[in-house]
């Protein structure tokens, strides 16, 4: 098995689309607002981004996953500027790496990671 694609719920899907778009800097690959839905592909993983639904899928979680890059202190530096909210600057974690957690416009929650070269 492999994971194949992760769904991320929001509150409105045109702030969303400049969120991971602009902000965040993916590519989307399939969708559109028209469409009710925009898909993102990742190096090994879909993102889609969906309006969400009361009751089953509902924005303003933390949403469990975590994006690893390869230098964390740039990319929280870049999108720190660009006005991207963060729960707060990127720490060393007990195994080994780097971590922060990035604040969506949806009030979605999810890590973004920077791994040693060991992990």
């Amino acid at each position: 098995m492999k994971l194949n694609t992760l769904r991320i719920p929001c509150a409105d899907l045109n702030e969303s689309e400049v969120f991971y778009t602009e902000k965040l800097g993916l590519t989307k690959v399939f969708g559109s607002v028209a469409d009710g839905f925009i898909g993102y592909q990742l190096e090994n993983v879909q993102v889609i981004i969906e309006p969400e639904e009361s009751g089953e899928f509902e924005s303003g979680r933390y949403l469990g996953f975590s994006i690893e890059v390869e230098n964390l202190a740039d990319f929280y530096a870049r999108l720190s500027e660009c006005g991207v909210e963060f729960t707060g600057e990127p720490e060393p974690q007990f195994w080994g790496g780097l971590m922060t957690h990035v604040i969506d416009p949806s009030k979605n929650t999810f890590s973004v990671v920077q791994m040693t070269p060991d992990d």
